[in-house]
């Protein structure tokens, strides 16, 4: 099922300090929400709307181990994570935590900087905007059981 979203692409090496700045930390939900990519773009920040789409380059989440970072992911609706690369913790914290994501199969064709509107299709695993599109791997049978139910705690929970 094929879905209109809009895609941010960022850079490479991209901190969890730029992700989410340390002065959103909070167990305010809207505090932490407001910091989501403000190290990165106050217009983006403020623009990103739940059903977006991040795609990153090399070292996605390099920084610190914060899960909080990850949250804001789910708090903001963020409905899928790309990158090339990411770094080893941030990436096990968005799986944890059952946010989708995955690594790119092909270069993303579209400049860091931009927010591209795109056609979602999570079945076939690609997204195309004219005549560019980008297709991602399919994550293993355990991260997918991770992000179906909704996070790894949740997964435990339905176990027992």
């Amino acid at each position: 099922m094929r879905t209109k979203t809009t895609t941010y692409i960022l850079g490479d090496n991209i901190s969890t300090d730029q992700i989410h700045p340390p002065r959103y930390f909070s167990l305010d939900m809207d505090v932490m929400k407001q910091g989501f990519m403000r190290g990165i773009s106050e217009e983006w920040s403020e623009r990103v709307a739940p059903g977006s789409i991040i795609i990153a380059g090399e070292n996605f989440g390099c920084g610190s181990s914060r899960e909080l970072t990850a949250q804001v992911f789910r708090e903001r609706g963020i409905s899928l994570v790309l990158a090339k690369s990411f770094a080893r913790i941030f990436y096990r914290n968005l799986i944890n935590l059952g946010i989708a994501v995955s690594y790119l199969k092909t270069p993303c064709p579209w400049h860091e900087g931009k927010a591209v509107d795109v056609d979602f299709d999570p079945d076939q695993r690609t997204l195309v905007s004219g005549k560019f599109s980008v297709s991602y791997a399919k994550p293993s049978p355990f991260v997918e059981s991770i992000q179906k139910a909704g996070g790894l705690i949740q997964l435990i929970d339905n176990l027992f």
